[in-house]
């Protein structure tokens, strides 16, 4: 865990500015949000999550596919930098796509705490205003973690017909259940503290802010393992499923 690096502060000015020269006049904002737009992230693990928001359908200067093709045409010239290839990640909205203050319109309460906070590169943030209710985000928690766990116990319980892949099934499992379970941890800290919670942040709480009846250790060594830093875990996919299960019966406590 460490402050953001470098490189994250060179891709967020590089792409603001060449994404503002591709599409001119029909990009409205742009946002960075997330892990990357907090103090801390995973260094080299962690996204630059970009969101871009375009004029509406009918005020755009061009046909909405080929904005697209122009957006994508940028990010690929980001994906033949080794710097930058893993790092870039991006959602792609109209203004007519977004919350209009009485609704989220589509959108996870999750999410919307996210962007609410995100850092503003272009624009106005559309998300600042926004009131996500505490019942909202409880919802969005539950889903959020619902969505985790079946991934989780899916693939566990999956019949493996091919032993020479157990070492990359193996491997998925492990991807699976550290999201999961620093995922539905991360729920239930936005939820506690109705605000955006990073990824490393989660991790921190985990040892100076203990939730009782849930395995905070878990957590900790979850977060090595996100950083690429060998933990045995005894049990280790299996009290993720626990993990999920426990938080989601918590929910309605906070």
């Amino acid at each position: 865990m460490s402050e953001v690096p470098l490189e994250y502060k060179m891709l967020s000015k590089k792409f603001s500015k060449s994404i503002q020269k591709s599409l001119g006049d029909d990009l409205v904002s742009l946002l960075v949000y997330g892990g990357s737009a907090s103090e801390r992230v995973y260094a080299g693990v962690s996204d630059i999550d970009f969101f871009i928001i375009l004029k509406s359908i009918e005020e755009i200067s061009k046909p909405l596919s080929e904005l697209y093709q122009i957006i994508g045409t940028e990010i690929n010239s980001y994906m033949e930098n080794p710097l930058f290839s893993t790092l870039l990640d991006h959602d792609i909205y109209t203004v007519d796509q977004l919350p209009d203050g009485k609704s989220l319109n589509g959108f996870s309460s999750i999410r919307a705490i996210s962007l609410k906070t995100g850092t503003l590169l272009l624009g106005k943030n559309p998300f600042e205003d926004i009131d996500v209710s505490k019942d909202q985000l409880r919802e969005g928690a539950r889903r959020m973690i619902q969505e985790y766990l079946e991934k989780l116990t899916s693939f566990i319980f999956m019949a493996v017909e091919t032993p020479e892949d157990e070492e990359t099934l193996d491997n998925e499992k492990e991807f699976l259940a550290v999201d999961a379970v620093l995922s539905t941890a991360q729920a239930y800290r936005i939820l506690e503290k109705h605000a955006y919670v990073s990824m490393p942040d989660v991790v921190f709480l985990a040892e100076t802010e203990p939730v009782e009846g849930l395995d905070s250790q878990l957590v900790m060594n979850a977060g090595f393992l996100k950083q690429g830093i060998d933990t045995e875990i005894d049990n280790f996919y299996y009290r993720a499923i626990d993990f999920c299960g426990s938080v989601i019966s918590l929910l309605d406590r906070i």
